[in-house]
């Protein structure tokens, strides 16, 4: 009975396919991060704010994205929004999405962290004259993010691992494209092993950056 080979120059061949499909994997990656590390902060200011039309909205925001499947989020924009006659690009779609889903997980994150920051350090930053909004932008969220490293960098790779749910709305990723030439090909095993291995790499890059920044903001801090 014959071994199995795996087909090395079959890889080799059809590289560009993959770089390409990693260059929107990328691509998706960055923006639905951005937005997401961004977004997640200004619904958690809502979430603790005293304010009942900043509180309100805020908290149904985060209890709707985190309680439902993103790939319906991302069905809902990309074929529910072109019903009602806006219609958004597949990447644009995926990238809000993605983004509008993890913004909630990293608002309930930043809320943790910042409420985990003594009176202390925000009243002593109020003596000192700041108004409560510079304080906390200046004192309290530093501090709280330092705390916070670990579990953003967690959210993040999700981000990264999830981009290929945006294949299901045609976006031509790195898993889209791999699932068309192992199609193509019938070379499945070789093409979903690189593919595991490019995720793998992406999603280490981004743990290994993160934890050398956690130790230097702890040499700050």
């Amino acid at each position: 009975m014959g071994g199995y080979f795996f087909d090395f120059g079959f890889i080799y061949r059809n590289l560009p396919i993959f770089w390409s499909g990693l260059g929107v994997t990328l691509e998706v990656s960055v923006l639905a991060m951005a937005g997401a590390v961004v977004g997640g902060l200004v619904i958690a200011f809502g979430r603790m704010s005293r304010r009942v039309w900043l509180f309100a909205p805020a908290t149904a925001y985060v209890e709707f994205l985190r309680n439902t499947p993103v790939l319906i989020q991302m069905f809902g924009l990309y074929f529910g929004l072109a019903v009602l006659g806006f219609r958004l690009s597949p990447i644009t779609a995926g990238v809000l999405a993605l983004a509008g889903q993890n913004a909630a997980y990293l608002a309930e994150i930043y809320r943790a962290g910042i409420e985990s920051v003594g009176r202390r350090q925000l009243e002593a930053a109020l003596a000192l004259g700041m108004r409560r909004w510079r304080a906390m932008r200046l004192v309290v969220v530093p501090i709280a993010v330092t705390r916070l490293v670990a579990p953003i960098g967690n959210q993040l790779v999700v981000i990264i691992k999830d981009t290929s749910l945006v294949s299901s709305i045609s976006v031509y990723e790195l898993t889209m494209e791999g699932k068309r030439l192992a199609e193509r090909s019938a070379a499945t095993y070789e093409v979903f092993a690189t593919i595991a291995v490019f995720y793998l790499v992406l999603t280490s890059a981004v743990s290994l950056a993160l934890r050398f920044y956690e130790r230097r903001v702890q040499l700050i801090f």
